[in-house]
């Protein structure tokens, strides 16, 4: 969704409130893909403070339905994202801490907000690299890849000592065929 700020920078102290809601996305993080939507519509506060620099405002509650770490099952997880950024429409920088520090933003071009890219950007900042369905997750087999949280399977679970492995490979390469 975009918002368009032109309305706003025209003078200091002009704001405008939207009700905004993130749209569908996909999108890939850590090489898994992740389906990305709000929970509710949120209120985007967009306030001039000076010229042609603007303060964001929102909080959404972000939902992303991933994968399980170990089984591959869906999770959905909901993300509580407080956002609060002071840009330069002009420049296209926003302010880190304090006003001596920028960053590029990229999420305002020609005067307009991507509001999904906002929240992407922020979003990207606090998911886990990964998640699990649950605590106690067994994972899926790595022989024939049934889940273990669903069902057991009848493959030989043992795990070797590596330490023994150099005896195994010799034990191979006199195996009889």
């Amino acid at each position: 969704m975009n918002v368009n700020l032109f309305d706003v920078i025209t003078s200091v102290g002009n704001s405008v409130t939207n009700d905004v809601f993130l749209s569908e996305l996909k999108e890939i993080f850590c090489g898994e893909e992740i389906t990305l939507s709000s929970k509710d519509s949120f209120k985007l506060v967009i306030t001039c403070v000076a010229k042609d620099i603007v303060e964001i405002h929102c909080s959404p509650t972000v939902v992303a339905v991933r994968n399980c770490s170990r089984c591959l099952s869906e999770v959905e997880c909901e993300y509580e994202l407080p956002i609060n950024r002071k840009v330069n429409v002009a420049l296209n920088k926003v302010y880190i801490d304090d006003s001596s520090e920028t960053d590029d933003t990229s999420y305002i071009e020609d005067c307009n907000l991507d509001v999904d890219r906002l929240v992407l950007d922020e979003l990207f900042t606090v998911l886990p690299t990964s998640v699990l369905c649950k605590e106690d997750c067994k994972g899926i087999c790595k022989v024939c890849g049934t889940n273990l949280n669903k069902s057991s399977c009848d493959c030989d679970q043992t795990v070797p000592d590596p330490r023994m492995a150099v005896f195994s490979d010799i034990f191979n390469q006199f195996k009889e065929v």
